[in-house]
């Protein structure tokens, strides 16, 4: 059900007045949810560079978002880099490790160099897109919304059930998971409780 304009606006009420009074007059109403998300050391730092002179805040706070120790001077004075690319490199990078780590608990024999270039390569593009999206799931400012987690919930049990089916009527993937380090149980165990 969509929330009535009225509704959202009281949301927003309690939203702004949940954050320190010195912000509040700061805030406009389009980034009170994004200024909310933020973490009281963040919260803080955005009132130390709006009290410096910071005059746009969306920048700022998706810069907090990602990093809540910036310092105001990097608040005031954004680097020439866009943001968007600096997080995509860092999560590049991030991610990247996350699979090799993977890679390496699947394969506990295999060297981290080769874990590593492993990741990297193109046959791994998949992996590395779903370890992302991954990621931002879990950084969703909306992921304990109800409706959102009981989405994505059903969305992963129908992913497992297919990846499970796959394993099952492929014979080589049953050997490599009987050979591997993870765990694997068919999805049929689950039928039963559920």
């Amino acid at each position: 059900m969509s929330e009535t304009y009225q509704s959202k606006q009281e949301r927003r009420q309690r939203l702004l007045e949940s954050l320190p009074a010195s912000l509040r007059p700061h805030v406009s109403v389009r980034n009170i949810e994004a200024v909310v998300a933020l973490s009281q050391q963040a919260q803080a730092r955005l009132l130390e560079a709006i009290q410096a002179g910071l005059k746009r805040l969306p920048r700022a706070i998706e810069q907090l978002r990602a990093d809540p120790d910036t310092s105001v001077a990097d608040l005031l004075n954004p680097s020439s880099q866009p943001l968007t690319e600096i997080l995509i490199q860092t999560n590049i990078t991030t991610v990247q490790q996350e699979v090799a780590d993977l890679i390496q608990e699947c394969f506990p024999d295999m060297p981290r160099v080769s874990a590593e270039a492993l990741a990297d390569a193109d046959v791994m593009q998949i992996v590395r897109i779903i370890a992302q999206t991954h990621q931002q799931m879990f950084k969703s400012n909306h992921i304990l919304t109800d409706f959102v987690m009981l989405t994505l919930y059903g969305l992963m049990r129908q992913t497992l059930k297919q990846m499970e089916e796959l394993i099952e009527d492929t014979p080589a993937l049953r050997q490599a998971f009987d050979r591997g380090n993870l765990p694997w149980k068919s999805y049929e165990w689950r039928n039963e409780t559920c």
